[in-house]
């Protein structure tokens, strides 16, 4: 298995998704974000990315605008020279007292790692939980682990965020 995870991640980002997450309470919301990795174990997060116009927000489900957010995430990579990419996802668990994962946001992870595209073999997820004013932020980095017998199992390392 891989050591422990740090992402540094800006206050100004945190308070981006805190902002975004207030907005659409009691409803998920959620979004991408942009970085690079300084080491295998550190990631560092420069932006975050929203929902996009056409995100559907309902109270136990959140579906981004994946059109805009490729575009978005294209234009992102271009203007950072191609030094920022996709690391991972972060969306919102309104009213929620810890930021667990739910069997929806594993499948995802899942299907982040399985698509090519995507160059995020070991993405980190982001759970913004809580409510306005009390948002936590709980996060992983996912990994598949092969087995012999039925299908690759979802490995979730802890990480630590680190505000700056």
């Amino acid at each position: 298995m891989l050591p422990d995870v740090d992402a540094w991640l800006p206050n100004t980002v945190i308070q981006q998704c805190a902002d975004e997450a207030d907005t659409k309470f009691p409803l998920e919301t959620g979004g991408t974000f942009m970085g690079w990795w300084s080491s295998p174990d550190t990631a560092v997060v420069a932006a975050m990315i929203g929902p996009g116009p056409g995100a559907l927000h309902e109270r136990f489900r959140f579906q981004p605008d994946q059109q805009w957010q490729l575009e978005q995430i294209a234009a992102h990579y271009e203007y950072s020279g191609r030094r920022e990419t996709y690391l991972g996802d972060w969306h919102s668990h309104p009213g929620a007292s810890c930021g667990a994962l739910s069997w929806t946001d594993r499948g995802v992870l899942r299907r982040v790692i399985a698509t090519p595209e995507a160059r995020c073999a070991l993405p980190v997820i982001m759970i913004l939980w809580g409510s306005s004013g009390t948002w936590q932020l709980t996060a992983w980095r996912a990994q598949t682990v092969p087995r012999v017998v039925l299908w690759d199992k979802l490995h979730l390392d802890p990480v630590q965020i680190r505000a700056f």
